[in-house]
């Protein structure tokens, strides 16, 4: 089951997210680099620029390593990132014994905040923290054009600036599509997680639904819910595979979730199901694939299916 599993999220947090971040870090983990989120934000709005936050396990885990040593090391990202952005390092490793409880605290809160679910994963946000861009794992590409991607996703905090401006001159469910279309530029997860007032505001403005705005996005957040649920679930499902199985479905049966939602959760029993059953985990695959094939799950499946079910 490892070989088609990413990484998963670390256990939620159990204290608050306001009064962990509140809590003194220390400034640096390496050259460049800070390891305090709000010591980040702080000097990015100083300085104009946006934060670019590393989630990773240094020590552990390879690409996270590979991403260290032909990219983040090297002296093209060392001078050529801190040009746009503030680097923020956020890491999880095995052996804690170099960091201080309040930077192990601030990885759980900000791991869930942000809706990690693997590492290395890189995120580019605004000064305020508010992320434009995302991508997880390493693509083996050298630091030069590793920099030159990131520069190119301003292009895409441009977008989304300019969508809200928009919607700072509208109203009604004008201002509501300008707001969505800013939205659009980030996964679900990340909007609900880290847009919060700004998609309340949308299913305010458009509260009889003439835009379909209000029934998308509080369709989101019931699809967002039920994706944390099942983790929760598969959290506590334990090493016996017939008991995770039944917990999906009571979950299913309970919530009929629709789309991603039952998507991600097709493709967890189809995981579980590889062990030993090949069949019934590709059928299940394919019935998950078919529900949105466009969707990050959807893609995974696809080269699941080449690499493990080729007949």
């Amino acid at each position: 089951m490892n070989s088609i599993h990413s990484l998963t999220r670390k256990a939620a947090l159990a204290v608050g997210a306001a009064a962990i971040l509140s809590l003194p870090l220390n400034s640096q983990a390496a050259e460049g680099w800070l390891v305090d989120f709000e010591k980040a934000k702080a000097q990015a709005a100083k300085e104009g620029k946006s934060i670019l936050m590393e989630f990773t396990g240094s020590d552990w885990c390879p690409p996270c390593i590979q991403l260290e040593k032909n990219v983040l090391s090297q002296e093209a990202f060392k001078t050529g990132a801190p040009k746009n952005f503030i680097l923020l390092k956020l890491d999880s490793p095995r052996d804690k014994s170099k960091q201080t409880p309040e930077e192990i605290e601030q990885y759980k809160v900000l791991s869930k905040k942000y809706a990690v679910q693997g590492v290395p994963t890189i995120f580019l946000t605004d000064a305020k923290g508010k992320p434009y861009w995302q991508t997880v794992g390493y693509s083996g590409d050298p630091a030069d054009k590793y920099v030159a991607n990131l520069n190119a996703q301003l292009a895409t905090l441009a977008k989304r600036d300019a969508a809200f401006a928009k919607a700072e001159k509208a109203k009604g469910t004008e201002k509501a599509k300008h707001l969505a279309e800013g939205l659009s530029l980030v996964s679900n997860e990340l909007a609900l997680n880290t847009y919060s007032e700004e998609v309340a505001e949308i299913i305010k403005l458009d509260a009889d639904n003439k835009a379909g705005l209000k029934a998308k996005f509080e369709g989101l957040k019931n699809s967002v819910d039920f994706k944390a649920e099942l983790q929760s679930v598969l959290r506590g499902g334990g090493a016996d595979p017939k008991s995770a199985l039944a917990a999906i479905d009571k979950l299913i049966e309970e919530k009929k979730p629709t789309g991603e939602a039952l998507q991600e959760a097709l493709f967890y029993k189809g995981s579980i199901h590889f062990r030993d059953d090949k069949a019934k985990a590709k059928a299940l695959l394919l019935e998950a694939q078919k529900l949105a094939p466009d969707s990050d799950i959807g893609k995974r499946i696809n080269g699941i299916l080449a690499q493990f079910f080729k007949d």
